[in-house]
């Protein structure tokens, strides 16, 4: 009986070992750095926007988690919580591209204004809506 129970308890705690190890490796993973890392895919406002509006969920399978950088024109500038935000929308589709910026891009939202075209990289988290992306930087 004591057998069981000892080779029970060792096997729990190499399962409990495990999973500890696991989440201790996935907690620190590092953050992707987008101003560093090559983009993906490369596209257009009205490409992007189109094929999530044609079909959201491979488009979705297809682009989420990945880094994506989008050549625009800005329809909006703004803040949420002291972070630039800049929205940029193709005239004939009714969906946009919210692109939330890191905060060491907040100096440079001062030099566009809503028409002018850019191009920003970020981490697409998919579309609700909108594209939504996010840790942005501003493509020289």
């Amino acid at each position: 009986m004591r057998s069981k129970i000892s080779k029970f308890s060792i096997g729990l705690f190499l399962l409990v070992s495990i999973a500890l190890i696991f989440v201790i490796k996935l907690y620190n993973k590092p953050h992707l750095d987008t101003k560093k890392t090559k983009a993906d895919f490369v596209f257009t406002t009205q490409n992007f926007i189109s094929e999530y509006l044609q079909d959201e969920i491979s488009a979705d399978k297809k682009y989420a988690e990945k880094v994506i950088q989008v050549k625009g024109e800005i329809y909006n500038i703004s803040t949420l919580k002291g972070n630039g935000v800049v929205t940029l929308k193709f005239h004939d589709l009714e969906s946009s591209i919210i692109c939330y910026l890191l905060p060491e891009e907040n100096n440079k939202i001062l030099k566009f204004k809503k028409g002018q075209f850019t191009a920003i990289k970020g981490i697409c988290k998919g579309y609700l809506l909108d594209i939504n992306m996010v840790k942005c930087v501003f493509v020289e």
